[in-house]
């Protein structure tokens, strides 16, 4: 839902509210605070940028006529790298703290609206 005297997405920002607040509650509660909501987020984060890096595989493949408003330098070399890089940092923060990463990762699908489709 958009709100128009604001113009911001209102429920996303609801939402994003939520999660935040959550994470402060379950890092005051936990006692370790800070700590705890890294451990928690990060892996998300990391995730989502190997997901940013692969996309630009994706689409290179699934449109390679659309014009590109910056070219990559060094492609495919750096966003492979930085692909590898991602996924090393994802697995090593996995590992760490399962439980938790673990969580905050498994939270992703959930937090996809009800009824709503990838766009093709």
């Amino acid at each position: 839902m958009w709100d128009e005297r604001r113009g911001t997405p209102a429920n996303a920002l609801r939402i994003q509210c939520a999660a935040a607040l959550l994470l402060v509650l379950a890092g005051a509660w936990t006692g370790s605070g800070f700590k705890a909501m890294v451990e928690f987020s990060a892996p998300v984060f990391r995730l989502f940028f190997l997901l940013a890096g692969l996309s630009l595989f994706v689409l290179r493949v699934r449109e390679p006529h659309v014009a590109r408003p910056f070219k990559v330098p060094l492609f495919p070399l750096l966003p492979l790298l930085f692909c590898a890089m991602c996924a090393y940092m994802l697995w090593a923060s996995l590992s760490y703290v399962y439980n938790q990463s673990l969580g905050g990762c498994l939270l992703l699908p959930l937090l996809r609206r009800p009824g709503s489709a990838p766009t093709p």
